[in-house]
């Protein structure tokens, strides 16, 4: 637009030289018009500006290096010396906190659908925003903004290697793979795990009230744990870690395996959780099936990159949820031996998604160190 408007002055400048030495009428005739026109122009935009309707869409998902499509509409009357509308969009990555800005010029005004696609180089939830729009005249000379709030929200998934095949080795008190372990104190509801006495603080749930009602006196139910929450794929998302700093690739990759391990386990019926720390709240997401999923990922994206913590665990021994789980598969870009010295009852696997591939085993720690360029390869062969 700037182009057109040095062109314009360059025009106008030069009509007017050639008016004032020649005093032609044919010149005076061009300098009118080409004064006249853009004036007229700019009037319709201000009344048009009145009647601009946008439209901003997102497709809910697509997997990171994939096409995330933006579909916009517009539209404006009168439509006579309208060239077009810009739009001016920030499509901001809110997992890893960065913002790009995008226009985009609509030049059918019939309020069609235009598709333009974005390729999202991070995993992540991406949020559109729109706080403006710009009619342009056909001229491309004179512009009108119209403040015009509007957002959409997508998400751009992790790489998915689905033809992952994994090995789940548990320890032998985990009945996924035997029928040889007692039963465990939990919290999942749906499995009794003892019957005691009641004690003041109790919840009025834990209350077994026809034991409670035969012997006369209050009995509470203690909860057991069941093998769809056994395992624990734990995801760290931090930047900044023991005095390192991890790359997006990295982070990414991060992602990339916690999903294709989720995804295999799935595959082969190993009910499991995902969980992660956002704000320095413990969450977690259940996967059994696609459904299930499909959620847990779209759960996932909902965590931001952060300077990091050095007491995950620490952290994570205090929650409720922890007593559930027999195994823990933690996915971080740094793995340090001192975070694992926690009182947690639980088999630890750590893998590191670095720019190395191996194994190694330290003070009883099972670490597994994966190439985030090699991904696919690292997880083809991998026991967890």
């Amino acid at each position: 637009m700037a182009v057109k408007r040095i062109i314009y002055a360059i025009l106008l400048l030069a009509t007017s030289a050639a008016f004032i030495v020649s005093n032609n009428g044919v010149a005076l005739f061009v300098l009118v018009c080409l004064l006249a026109f853009p004036l007229i122009s700019l009037v319709l935009l201000i009344i048009a500006r009145k009647s601009v309707r946008f439209e901003l869409s997102v497709r809910d998902s697509c997997i990171r290096g994939g096409k995330l499509s933006l579909t916009m509409r517009g539209g404006a009357k009168p439509r006579i010396f309208l060239g077009g509308i810009k739009v001016f969009l920030t499509v901001e990555n809110t997992t890893f906190g960065k913002s790009e800005y995008k226009s985009f010029i609509i030049n059918d005004l019939s309020y069609a659908p235009h598709t333009f696609n974005y390729d999202g180089g991070d995993s992540g939830r991406i949020v559109v925003k729109s706080d403006e729009v710009r009619l342009i005249d056909i001229f491309g000379v004179f512009s009108v903004g119209v403040k015009y709030p509007i957002y959409a929200e997508a998400i751009v998934s992790p790489r998915l290697y689905d033809d992952v095949k994994v090995t789940a080795q548990d320890r032998g008190s985990d009945t996924v793979f035997g029928d040889t372990s007692l039963p465990r104190k939990g919290s999942d509801i749906t499995e009794v795990y003892n019957v005691r006495d009641y004690i003041p603080g109790d919840a009025p749930n834990t209350v077994h009230w026809k034991l409670s009602g035969k012997f006369g006196s209050l009995k509470s139910k203690e909860f057991g744990a069941t093998d769809d929450r056994r395992m624990l794929i734990l995801v760290d998302l931090s930047r900044v870690k023991y005095d390192r700093t991890a790359s997006d690739n990295q982070l990414n990759g991060v992602l990339d395996v916690a999903v294709s391990l989720s995804n295999a386990l799935k595959s082969i019926g190993y009910n499991h959780s995902v969980g992660w720390f956002d704000g320095g709240v413990f969450e977690s997401s259940e996967v059994g099936d696609g459904d299930s999923f499909v959620r847990t990922v779209g759960k996932l994206m909902s965590i931001k990159v952060n300077d990091g913590n050095e007491e995950t665990l620490f952290y994570l021994a205090r929650t409720p949820e922890c007593a559930v789980f027999t195994k823990i598969i933690y996915i971080s870009s740094f793995i340090n031996s001192d975070e694992f010295k926690q009182p947690i009852d639980a088999a630890f696997t750590a893998i590191e998604v670095n720019s190395a591939m191996g194994e190694t085993t330290h003070e009883g720690l099972r670490v597994i160190n994966i190439p985030y360029d090699k991904i696919h390869d690292a997880l083809s062969s991998i026991s967890i």
